[in-house]
């Protein structure tokens, strides 16, 4: 299990927070939309003895703070900025899945002094507008077998280790026991229409780019920009994945995150 477990405040905003490991390069994890700090569990748990690793619920999202009102990209990625910084855990290499790979690329372009590599877990800048939106998930569940149903639907490629983190982390008891999830993301998903290729055009950071093999999200012509953009990057496609490449393929998802790590000081 994770080392130590807390709680600390950025940008006037509670962000929890989980740390493992000791000694060795520090990993800073960033999760998706949905998902929270315990997502980064598996891949944590395999590395815990050879580097140190800060996973972050963001915003909105498991344990931290839900704002009052929508905040915007740049104003979420300082915050979580601020808390890696308030722990020490500088330079790092930032491993961001989806909107935490959005805030990766924001980082790395303004603050290349802390971000010594970057990966990109199927993500990459997008069109503004062009995403579809997804259908918000129901208000409760009535029982755990009703949230069960909802996640082997929405994560059908789920591993059942990863099946069973979402259903300990990911849902909240209301006082007529009906089953909530923590965070809908509401009040982050505005902020999701930013123009990105701006920051991407200015990473200097050695940069792997990890694509599912069954994900749209990421299309050819955006992985040609920026193959043109970051001259250090390097793209892996992981079979039989969706979007969810850390949960569908924990252990293909690791040996890519081992393999770069190889490259850095201290590994």
């Amino acid at each position: 299990m994770y080392h130590r477990e807390g709680y600390l405040r950025s940008g006037g905003y509670r962000l929890h927070y989980l740390l493992w490991g000791g000694r060795g390069p520090k990993l800073v994890l960033l999760h998706s939309m949905g998902m929270d700090a315990h997502a980064f569990d598996q891949l944590s748990e395999a590395l815990k003895d050879e580097c140190q690793l800060l996973a972050f619920d963001i915003l909105d999202h498991g344990d931290s703070e839900k704002p009052k009102e929508p905040i915007g990209l740049l104003e979420h990625t300082e915050v979580i900025r601020g808390g890696y910084r308030q722990l020490g855990f500088y330079p790092n290499i930032l491993i961001g899945h989806s909107i935490g790979g959005m805030m990766g690329m924001i980082l790395a372009a303004e603050h290349p002094d802390e971000i010594m590599g970057l990966v990109l877990v199927d993500i990459a800048p997008f069109e503004p507008g062009k995403r579809p939106p997804r259908p918000p998930p129901p208000e409760y569940f009535k029982d755990e077998e009703e949230a069960r149903s909802y996640l082997i639907q929405r994560y059908p490629k789920f591993t059942p280790e990863a099946l069973e983190n979402r259903m300990k982390y990911a849902f909240t008891r209301d006082e007529l026991g009906r089953l909530r999830l923590k965070g809908t993301g509401d009040a982050i998903r505005p902020s999701l229409t930013i123009d990105l290729w701006p920051y991407v055009e200015r990473i200097k950071a050695p940069t792997l780019l990890i694509i599912g093999s069954e994900s749209d999200l990421v299309s050819g012509e955006a992985v040609e920009r920026m193959r043109r953009a970051i001259s250090s990057l390097e793209v892996a496609v992981v079979e039989g994945a969706t979007h969810m490449v850390p949960q569908d393929k924990p252990a293909e998802f690791e040996r890519c995150i081992r393999s770069f790590i190889k490259r850095f000081p201290g590994s």
